[in-house]
Formats: C-alpha cells, sequence, structure tokens
C-alpha cells in the first residue's frame, strides 16, 4: 500500500504558477509546450520543415496547423529578426540613394560642378600662358 502512495505521488506532476498562468492564457500553446517535439528544435530543422511541408503541399501549406506552430515558434525565436533588419538597412540604403539622385536632379553632381570649375580654370590658365609665351615670342 506504501509503494503504491509512493508510485502514485512520483507520477503527480506539479506545475509552476507561471504554466498555470500560460495555461488560463491559451491552453493550445500551453498543450504545445509541454508536448510538441518541435517546440525544442533548432531554427535549420525548423526551417527545413517549413521547406519539406511546402513542397508537399504546396500553396497551401501556410494553412496547415503544422506550418503555422513552427511560423510562430521561428518568431518567437527570433529567426526572422535577422531579416527584418536587413530589410530595414537595404530600405535605409535606398532611401539615401533616393535622396542623392534628388540631390544632384536639383543641383547637378557636387563632383561635376567641381571638376567642371577646375577645368574651366585650367583652361584659362592654359589660354593665359599661351597668349604670354605667344607675345614673348613676337615682342623680341
Amino acid at each position: 500500500m506504501m509503494q503504491q502512495q509512493r508510485q502514485t505521488r512520483t507520477r503527480i506532476r506539479m506545475f509552476t504558477a507561471s504554466e498555470l498562468a500560460e495555461f488560463e492564457y491559451c491552453p493550445l500553446t500551453w498543450w504545445h509546450e509541454q508536448f510538441e517535439p518541435w517546440v525544442h528544435a533548432e531554427n535549420e530543422e525548423l526551417f527545413a520543415r517549413l521547406v519539406e511541408l511546402e513542397d508537399e503541399h504546396g500553396s497551401q501549406a501556410p494553412g496547415l496547423p503544422e506550418y503555422r506552430l513552427i511560423e510562430q515558434l521561428l518568431l518567437r525565436h527570433g529567426a526572422f529578426e535577422q531579416g527584418r533588419e536587413q530589410h530595414q538597412q537595404h530600405a535605409e540604403a535606398v532611401d539615401d540613394l533616393e535622396d542623392d539622385i534628388e540631390e544632384e536632379l536639383r543641383h547637378g553632381p557636387p563632383s561635376y560642378t567641381r571638376s567642371r570649375r577646375l577645368t574651366t580654370i585650367l583652361l584659362a590658365a592654359g589660354s593665359l600662358a599661351l597668349i604670354l609665351l605667344i607675345i614673348g615670342l613676337f615682342w623680341h
């Protein structure tokens, strides 16, 4: 009898207050956290399974419960954060390029304006030097 009571006590699982709160908030999520093997998988495994589901089910894959579960797990792991950051950096770079193009269209490219001024000064200096050379040849 005493042995049965010990076995019964060892089978009873004690839940923490946070687990109970998670269960109260969403029983399905709690169940998946407790019993779904994908919860403990690495991101690479999860992405591989998503690809498999897409290959097997085509455009219907995103509607599958397993697909949605894995997608939520990846979101929770922050697997898409790097992609979001890269997208944000790319969008900022595109904005900067667009601003530069607008500026060049308004005022002309700064390097072009500088090189044009320099060319004009060099041509004027060269012309002046040529004129002085010609005057010096005929003056003697």
